[in-house]
């Protein structure tokens, strides 16, 4: 998952596009069912940590596995993800 998150440039995306953007390259080169883990486990570390778990966050999440799933390519994935902005 790790690997697959590499991939992106989240560093300097909006909360809600590297949201969409990490769960959708998850999905992508994982699988779905990982993005999900993987979104469900950042925010329940965000719960009993210092995070800031927000529901939105994981709104966000399946909005990238929509997008990787209607996406053929990494820049297609990216591009629906952008649209998410808010």
């Amino acid at each position: 998952m790790q690997t697959a998150v590499a991939k992106a440039d989240l560093q300097h995306q909006p909360d809600t596009v590297a949201h969409c953007t990490a769960a959708g390259m998850i999905a992508r080169y994982c699988s779905v069912i990982e993005a999900g883990i993987a979104s469900l486990g950042k925010e329940f570390r965000d719960l009993f940590t210092a995070g800031d778990a927000q529901w939105h966050d994981l709104v966000s999440d399946q909005r990238g596995v929509r997008c990787a799933r209607q996406s053929r390519t990494d820049q297609e994935l990216s591009a629906c993800c952008a649209q998410l902005a808010y």
